[in-house]
């Protein structure tokens, strides 16, 4: 899946903590919630926003993303009709918009694709922020709060991550999240007309478990010191 991101991050390998919804949240249809973000189901009122913040955004995704996702009016409105599928479809894709914390506005789209069942029990992560939204940790906190939902609630094994070996600061922000850089995977996504190269980073569960530890302890302490 692609990572569509463009904002400086620190190298310091620390997520910020995410929590599960409230009863209240979850009928809203959120399904994670960060230190600045949440991440939440689509619905139908969210059409005429969901469509302008992709068409704001599109020459500012243009060198991350496939065509399909960025280009025309009437695919960006298919697009959003997927987006309505609460869980995940036929093809193992769950797909949430991302929104700040302080207002609730959408500032991203962060989905979880190819949910493999047991024995795999893994899947790749996506993400893109919209423009003008960079260089404030929001895009770090939507795909911690992600990674969290998928070990926590989905109980998968392992999140992959799949880049452009040009898409740097991406980089920077999985490996910030204590992913494990693999290797190139050849060929994996059509963007502007040509098959690209990948970077895949990875997370496995075990992984996880022993950061969350570390970010559960690190908060207790920090709070103990005050």
């Amino acid at each position: 899946m692609y990572a569509a991101y463009a904002a400086s991050v620190s190298s310091e390998i620390v997520p910020p903590l995410s929590r599960k919804p409230s009863a209240r949240e979850a009928a809203n249809g959120v399904v994670r919630v960060g230190a600045n973000t949440l991440l939440r189901f689509a619905n139908l009122r969210d059409g005429p926003g969901f469509i302008a913040m992709l068409t704001r955004s599109r020459e500012h995704l243009t060198p991350w993303m496939p065509r399909s996702a960025r280009h025309g009016e009437a695919e960006t409105s298919t697009r959003f009709q997927r987006m309505l599928r609460p869980q995940a479809d036929s093809l193992g894709r769950a797909r949430m918009v991302v929104c700040a914390l302080d207002d609730q506005r959408m500032i991203g789209v962060a989905s979880l694709g190819g949910i493999s069942e047991w024995p795999s029990l893994d899947c790749h992560i996506g993400y893109w922020l919209c423009e003008g939204e960079e260089g404030r940790g929001l895009m770090r906190d939507a795909v911690s709060a992600l990674v969290d939902h998928a070990f926590e609630e989905r109980q998968l094994h392992r999140v992959a991550a799949n880049i452009l070996p040009s898409n740097r600061r991406s980089h920077a922000l999985v490996a910030a999240l204590g992913f494990t850089r693999e290797g190139i995977v050849r060929g994996l996504i059509e963007i502007d007309g040509a098959w690209r190269d990948h970077e895949c980073w990875s997370m496995l569960c075990s992984q996880w478990r022993d950061g969350a530890l570390d970010r559960v302890t690190d908060a207790r302490t920090k709070r103990a010191r005050r």
